[in-house]
């Protein structure tokens, strides 16, 4: 639920209130945050500071998001898309000056092909430095950047 918070970045504090990026670098130490919570106008999305180290398959990938924190996991493509987009409006800035990295990955979304009797060995994939969403097969490697729907 948004309960009218502005659209824009935020930083989750220790209390799950949301901060915004140019208060929360004035902490001593803001490289503690570990996430980033982007409000749109279609919910609140908090999103991991950085991609899970090494490369998973697709059922990797979603065992992976699952184990990062409770309540974590891949983004849809819908998710990816905006995350995509935000990334022009200060999503890759504020994730540097928490310490994170840039969206600029290859990874995994939540979603395997929609008509598994066709096809039931792919998923779909986001290309973070183009925003593209395609499809891929289940068993290759690709990152992980764990997402969560963000409850106060």
């Amino acid at each position: 639920m948004k309960n009218n918070i502005e659209n824009g970045i935020y930083i989750p504090d220790e209390h799950r209130n949301l901060i915004p990026v140019d208060e929360w670098v004035k902490r001593e130490d803001p490289t503690a945050a570990q996430a980033v919570v982007l409000v749109t106008d279609f919910g609140m999305l908090e999103i991991a500071k950085g991609d899970l180290p090494g490369g998973f398959n697709f059922e990797g990938a979603q065992k992976a998001a699952a184990e990062y924190r409770k309540g974590f996991r891949c983004p849809t493509r819908h998710e990816a898309i905006e995350m995509y987009d935000a990334r022009f409006r200060g999503l890759d800035e504020a994730l540097k000056k928490i310490g994170g990295k840039p969206i600029t990955t290859i990874g995994w979304t939540s979603e395997a092909d929609p008509d598994p009797e066709y096809n039931s060995y792919t998923a779909f994939l986001y290309l973070g430095y183009t925003g593209y969403v395609y499809f891929n097969c289940k068993y290759n490697a690709f990152a992980v950047r764990p997402v969560s729907a963000f409850k106060e």
